[in-house]
């Protein structure tokens, strides 16, 4: 019996040893992980990281200790990881485009990225995407070279949009859907099994196809449904803008952020629900990069006087944050009127919260101090009571 109990333990320590495998990453500056990855002729799995990243920890603690991931990585990649705000982090997170977190980088030794994920996912998942980096023609770059020498099948463009989809290169998918879908003989793009891919990729609104399926959205409707086919437009007219203010702000891809909002203005000339906003907002854009600031405070007090302007106390708000993130210093009263505006109509707590916030980052640029930490507090303890209430709170932005 002592034999038996003493065989027991030892296998369970046997299978708790087994089952405790991990990803090994190696320590040492960039320029050394490279020349190691050619020396071994070994491709860098790269896990940019932060130390405030939720699913950057999940991932960490449930998928990177799994035997079948660990296995994988140990015998296949060589592994590094860095915190993109640390020591050779940012510049890293510069050099290699990081924008999320999340983000996995396939690097060759040459420096070059051969693959990308970016998000959480499962065990599985992981190993089946990670393993594309073991095949260059399956990644989002080496499918790339195929659809720009001149490849536009069917096969090779999904696979090529799926890939940068996975990769969170929106803005490199809608120009490859744009190719794809113009490309397309038009009464295909009502049917079920091209309208499913426009669905899931095509998120250009200078595309023709998109202009098209627009143009036919009634009939799009009675076939699919009217809230799946109005969710899907006003998704991408949404973030479409989005991506327009991104290019502005980063003074990168203008010529296809013009395209767009030539296009968004041409498409939406006839008033929806959320038109109204989304054609203001495109104003806000040109006006704050043209740094005509008497237009744009003219577009939000219409929106603050118009009942009928869809979400027009977060439309302003979000305004008055960009007058603080953009504008002179004599924009700043405006900013700090507006708020004042919005809560003469006793806003809701969330809402609330994003006023303390806005007057704290202004009050902060304006050098007052004492009434910045006010709002700070008043920011806090808001924040604490919607935790108590179990309500949603609206994410800090820097000063």
């Amino acid at each position: 019996m002592k034999k038996l109990v003493i065989g027991i333990a030892c296998l369970a320590a046997l299978n708790a040893t087994a089952q405790n495998r991990e990803i090994q990453f190696k320590e040492a500056d960039w320029n050394s992980q490279l020349i190691s990855a050619k020396k071994e002729n070994k491709i860098i799995f790269f896990d940019a990281y932060t130390s405030w990243c939720g699913p950057c920890k999940v991932m960490a603690k449930d998928v990177f200790t799994k035997d079948s991931v660990a296995d994988m990585f140990n015998q296949t990649f060589l592994n590094v990881k860095y915190d993109m705000e640390k020591g050779e982090g940012p510049a890293l997170k510069e050099k290699y485009d990081v924008k999320a977190y999340p983000t996995y980088l396939f690097i060759n030794g040459e420096g070059e990225i051969v693959h990308k994920i970016v998000g959480s996912m499962s065990a599985s998942e992981f190993i089946t995407e990670s393993a594309k980096a073991l095949k260059p023609e399956s990644t989002a770059f080496g499918l790339a070279k195929k659809f720009n020498a001149g490849d536009h099948s069917e096969a090779t463009s999904v696979a090529y949009m799926d890939a940068l989809d996975k990769a969170y290169e929106s803005d490199r998918m809608g120009v490859v859907a744009k190719v794809y879908f113009d490309g397309l003989q038009v009464r295909s793009l009502t049917e079920k099994n091209v309208w499913d891919l426009a669905v899931k990729y095509l998120n250009n609104p200078s595309s023709q196809a998109f202009s098209y399926l627009y143009e036919n959205k009634p009939e799009l409707e009675k076939r699919y449904g009217a809230d799946k086919v109005n969710m899907y437009f006003q998704h991408t007219f949404m973030m479409s803008v989005y991506a327009i203010k991104r290019a502005y702000e980063s003074k990168t891809g203008l010529k296809e952020a013009k395209e767009n909002i030539e296009a968004i203005r041409k498409l939406l000339h006839k008033p929806t629900n959320n038109s109204k906003r989304l054609l203001s907002q495109l104003n806000l854009i040109e006006y704050a990069a043209l740094n005509q600031w008497d237009k744009f405070a003219a577009v939000v007090r219409g929106a603050l006087n118009d009942q009928e302007f869809s979400s027009r106390h977060d439309f302003v708000i979000g305004a008055a944050n960009d007058i603080a993130d953009k504008a002179p210093a004599k924009e700043y009263m405006n900013a700090l009127n507006w708020a004042d505006e919005i809560e003469k109509g006793n806003p809701n707590l969330f809402t609330n919260i994003q006023l303390a916030d806005l007057r704290k980052r202004i009050f902060k640029k304006q050098g007052k101090l004492a009434e910045a930490e006010i709002m700070a507090n008043r920011a806090q303890d808001l924040r604490k009571e919607a935790a108590e209430k179990g309500q949603m709170t609206p994410p800090m932005k820097k000063d």
